[in-house]
């Protein structure tokens, strides 16, 4: 009877650890295992695995080993990746009214203005087209990386007129490439892994990111020197699930998986802030200059990108209506 009971409770073991395997999700980031959104999401993902006893576990292909994140996106639709986590910039090739972020109307405002529109209604109705377009999940609030900066690698930049004719990284995006059509210089895009090499070679003058992106990959070491912040972007990264794999979770993982996504979002955008700021400190201790953009300087470049807000938004086929209700969520 002795020897019944032992096996049965052997299979049962068996059996829980055969369900605790079953829900491996595969997640892509293109950024390096140092990167902030990578810390912070491995950071979540270890507390999903906790809440969920062990019924979720997460597996990472990072540094665009499998998909940088222009091309993520199809992954996810295909069932082929599980989870990303493209930043909105990438999102508007698929869905233009994602541009709707990169306008005017937000250049220079607090995070806190930001959260109004990307947490509020505008982010649900892009975050409804998203899902629809591709077939996915968006698990919750998005993720910071936070305010955008200029980065150069011999031209020390004083003022906006300083950056016309340089060749400038962007992110990706329509909206990025616009702005610094504006600034007179040339907008290029490409995956940040490929960066460090064209910085070393020339290819590109320096780059819109971030203090903190520039601290993972010790992009001083490939030959930036610069910096000029006026705060023209704020990156957030939307984390996706692919509709495959969301759907072969039962439904008290996927509450599990949203309710401490949402938790833990509160937390690492706090952490994002302080990751920044000793970014930057670094950077210094690393002999990197900073100019910050005057006020003035500011309110000049936001007043002339705004006279251009209704034809760049045209021009980048946002819907006249996605911008109206941002502007109605900033306001609130």
């Amino acid at each position: 009877m002795k020897l019944f009971a032992s096996a049965a409770f052997v299979a049962l073991v068996s059996a829980t650890s055969v369900v605790a395997q079953e829900h491996t999700i595969d997640v892509s980031l293109d950024t390096g295992p140092t990167h902030l959104r990578n810390v912070l999401v491995h950071d979540i993902a270890q507390k999903i695995e906790e809440a969920s006893d062990g019924r979720i576990e997460f597996n990472f292909f990072e540094a665009g080993s499998q998909y940088n994140d222009r091309d993520v996106t199809t992954a996810l639709a295909q069932g082929a990746m599980d989870m990303a986590f493209p930043g909105h910039w990438n999102l508007a090739r698929i869905v233009p009214d994602f541009n709707v972020l990169g306008l005017p109307m937000f250049y220079g405002l607090p995070r806190e203005e930001q959260y109004k529109v990307t947490d509020g209604e505008t982010g649900a109705v892009l975050a409804k087209q998203i899902e629809d377009k591709l077939g996915v999940v968006v698990l919750g609030d998005w993720v910071d990386l936070g305010f955008g900066a200029m980065f150069f690698t011999n031209k020390a930049v004083e003022s906006p007129e300083d950056i016309k004719g340089l060749k400038m990284r962007s992110p990706g995006g329509a909206v990025a490439v616009a702005r610094f059509e504006k600034f007179g210089a040339t907008g290029v895009s490409m995956p940040f892994p490929d960066v460090p090499q064209a910085l070393q070679k020339g290819t590109i003058d320096g780059l819109m990111t971030t203090f903190e992106s520039v601290r993972s990959a010790k992009l001083w070491d490939s030959g930036l020197k610069h910096s000029y912040s006026d705060f023209h972007a704020f990156y957030q990264y939307v984390p996706l699930i692919s509709g495959q794999a969301w759907a072969e979770l039962p439904e008290d993982l996927q509450e599990i998986m949203r309710t401490t996504w949402s938790d833990g979002v509160r937390e690492a955008r706090e952490a994002a802030v302080v990751a920044q700021l000793k970014a930057a400190d670094e950077a210094a201790e690393h002999g990197m200059t900073n100019v910050a953009a005057a006020e003035s300087d500011l309110d000049a470049l936001r007043a002339a990108l705004m006279t251009d807000q209704p034809r760049l938004a045209e021009e980048l086929r946002v819907d006249p209506a996605i911008v109206e209700m941002a502007a109605k969520d900033l306001a609130k």
